[in-house]
């Protein structure tokens, strides 16, 4: 697995990285490049009496890989929970601030997800995905009870990962600090785990009546999955990926009419990062959309709809029109994007994209198909 700091590539292979008895190889791992950051990044005493993050992040995997509960895994789980734990905080430098003489390193987990799937990009897409589904998500055991709709988040989280992998996570994350209130922590860890059991969410993904009992669930954010007769006419199928992925290919092959931002922007002379000619063309391709879906005419929206938000606005304003809504995922090798977009989408934009990007999920819609060509 690469997991150097160049996007996509790596110095290290997964294997470098680990002693043939399974432990860490620390040595190697001091030599990737954003390792150094986390010796320079402190955190709040209170809660990390321990210090720095690359200190804190060695103790999580000592941790993890004490745990009895990690021998139950595979061999390939217990290496994505090693590298989600080797990488569960690498956004805190980026996200520390310090708050009226306090330590705080809000959304590291949101960033670190983004992080990691930059740094493992050509790596092996479920694996990748699943390690960093388990950086974006291992603070969630700890604070799942505080929050609103804790099944809705819970299932949602079965449908990322194995929550007992998630659980593993948090119990080390919580095992390698020093603080006052570890057994606390570790309480919270524990009724994480039981509360997916009493929900049948804990060993497998939450079961649903239907896709659309599922999709009106986490759609509408209630508390009980109802069993609903789908009532869908036709579907939206929405392409995602960054430009140059192949989503043109892809809804050409498809005997389906597309809305298409970038054919409405050549249309009307609209260039790519024209902020105030983009507004009229996501007018003019949310016009055609709503006149497919009066005919309840299934189409695809064809644009890079990369963020969880673009997506959810599409979907509010199309679900009164009752269709079965489907993600289309395609993805490349970073080699592939910069080549077939050269000449028309700077570099840096590209990176851009790539950092904005929130993978599909399968609460957000009644499918997600992933495409790695």
């Amino acid at each position: 697995m690469n997991i150097g700091p160049e996007t996509g590539k790596g110095q290290n292979s997964g294997l470098s990285l680990r002693l043939p008895d399974g432990q860490a190889d620390w040595q190697a791992i001091e030599q990737i490049e954003w390792i150094q950051p986390l010796k320079e990044c402190m955190q709040e005493p209170e809660f990390h009496a321990e210090g720095d993050v690359y200190t804190h992040t060695k103790m999580v995997v000592e941790e993890l890989l004490q745990l009895p509960e990690y021998e139950l895994f595979t061999k390939e789980n217990q290496d994505n929970l090693f590298y989600a734990a080797l990488l569960h905080d690498i956004a805190k430098p980026k996200c520390t601030v310090t708050e009226n003489g306090v330590i705080r390193s809000p959304r590291h987990a949101l960033v670190g997800e983004k992080m990691a799937r930059e740094i493992l990009w050509n790596n092996d897409f479920e694996r990748r995905e699943l390690i960093c589904s388990l950086v974006r998500l291992h603070g969630l055991p700890i604070w799942l009870l505080e929050k609103n709709n804790s099944l809705n988040k819970a299932a949602a989280a079965s449908l990322r990962l194995d929550n007992r992998l998630l659980y593993a996570l948090a119990k080390a994350d919580m095992l390698g600090r020093i603080c006052k209130d570890q057994e606390d922590m570790l309480m919270r860890v524990e009724l994480y785990k039981e509360f997916c059991a009493e929900h049948e969410c804990l060993n497998s993904a939450k079961s649903f009546y239907n896709t659309h009992s599922r999709f009106k669930f986490f759609y509408n954010q209630t508390e009980y999955p109802a069993d609903l007769y789908d009532d869908t006419q036709f579907e939206v199928t929405l392409m995602c990926g960054i430009a140059g992925s192949g989503k043109d290919t892809y809804a050409a092959k498809q005997d389906l009419p597309i809305v298409s931002l970038d054919d409405l922007r050549e249309q009307y002379g609209v260039k790519y990062g024209d902020k105030k000619g983009q507004g009229k063309i996501i007018q003019l391709a949310y016009e055609q959309a709503k006149a497919h879906c009066r005919k309840q005419q299934s189409f695809i929206w064809n644009s890079t709809n990369l963020t969880t938000d673009i997506r959810s606005k599409l979907i509010r304003t199309l679900a009164p029109y009752k269709p079965k809504f489907k993600i289309v995922y395609v993805e490349t090798s970073v080699a592939n994007l910069f080549q077939r977009r050269r000449g028309e989408i700077q570099d840096a934009a590209i990176y851009r994209m790539m950092r904005m990007l929130d993978m599909p999920q399968l609460n957000e819609v009644h499918e997600v198909e992933y495409l790695r060509n």
